[in-house]
């Protein structure tokens, strides 16, 4: 089987805390049960990108065929070409507000003696959102032999160039949007635009990692008018439902999903024929439900900027440091989503 070249957005261990001095390696075991009990806080949202070739789309423990994809570095270190990269154990992980989230620890083989597992350099994140940053993660289960699939891994969330986000003075492109504009949200009027980020993939970066196309959502696919042209998003960004489907599948007037779990390959596709793409962050002084094109959707989580921008040597406004965010909607990302589509 021909081998392919995969993505993954990662958090190095000196980016982590542990409750107890504990740590992500295994020592005398692989399958994470030093974990369990323990409490996991992200310092931090800064995620690195590492290459990795594989041969079977998913990322897994003892899958000699995955390997880095060129010299490489990872929280503060180098690793050459073609070592051997895996997941080690998996964990299951809960926030103070009961919200769970599934991680892998993974292991970079530099060969030598020793077990794989007695160096885990980091987390990797499963889902189609990150945990959030500054809170305690407790470890509710923890597991050997993890396998999932790339296109199941988290990867930050964002617009593509040309979405018109809806202002005081009308649509505006986001990349025309400024830090101190200010846009239209549903719940609490018009609000500063505190920070925004943006991001350019290459066409060469599109072929390669399938994973960060945009997907295309057809012009009226939520409904008459939403969106009220074709839009791209990035595959993570999550859209408002708010039709009678959210009442009656997940008992509230309006949630949050993933535009990529709304992939119906008709109105709602991934785009394979963006020649390139830029992706835009826009942050506001707490998370909102903003329209582009007609079509509500989310703004950026402050909780994810706060500790991304110190990295840049930026400091978020007072008013949003080291609050506790509440979202602006209910996020549903499992498999319960796939009943909006059948229900479409």
């Amino acid at each position: 089987m021909s081998k392919t070249t995969e993505t993954l957005h990662l958090l190095g261990a000196s980016n982590l805390t542990i409750s107890d001095g504990g740590e992500l390696s295994g020592y005398s075991q692989g399958d994470g049960s030093h974990m369990l009990g323990k409490s996991i806080t992200l310092n931090s949202t800064d995620w690195e990108a590492i290459s990795v070739r594989d041969n079977d789309g998913s990322f897994a423990d003892n899958d000699g065929s995955q390997r880095l994809n060129g010299d490489q570095a990872f929280d503060g270190k180098k690793y050459a070409d073609d070592s051997k990269f895996e997941a080690e154990y998996g964990m299951v992980v809960q926030d103070p507000d009961g919200n769970t989230y599934t991680l892998l620890g993974f292991n970079i083989n530099e060969g030598g003696k020793g077990a794989s597992y007695a160096t885990v350099e980091g987390l990797a994140f499963v889902g189609d959102s990150f945990p959030p940053a500054g809170v305690p993660l407790k470890v509710i289960k923890a597991y050997e032999g993890p396998s999932e699939a790339y296109a199941d891994m988290a990867t930050p969330a964002c617009f593509t160039a040309g979405c018109r986000i809806a202002t005081p003075d009308g649509l505006v492109p986001v990349e025309a949007l400024r830090a101190g504009d200010r846009v239209g949200t549903a719940d609490h009027g018009t609000q500063e635009i505190r920070w925004i980020a943006h991001s350019h993939l290459t066409g060469a970066v599109l072929r390669d990692h399938c994973e960060f196309r945009p997907i295309l959502v057809r012009k009226d696919a939520l409904g008459p008018g939403c969106p009220d042209r074709d839009i791209r998003l990035s595959p993570q960004h999550r859209v408002l439902i708010g039709d009678e489907r959210a009442q009656l599948l997940f008992g509230e007037p309006e949630v949050f999903v993933p535009v990529k779990k709304l992939v119906n390959g008709t109105s709602i596709l991934r785009d394979d024929r963006a020649p390139d793409v830029a992706y835009f962050h826009l942050l506001l002084e707490r998370h909102e439900v903003i329209w582009s094109d007609g079509m509500a959707s989310e703004s950026y989580l402050p909780e994810e900027a706060e500790l991304l921008m110190q990295g840049q040597g930026i400091t978020l406004p007072a008013p949003i440091r080291r609050q506790t965010v509440a979202m602006a909607r209910p996020c549903i990302s499992d498999k319960r989503t796939s009943l909006l589509r059948l229900a479409a």
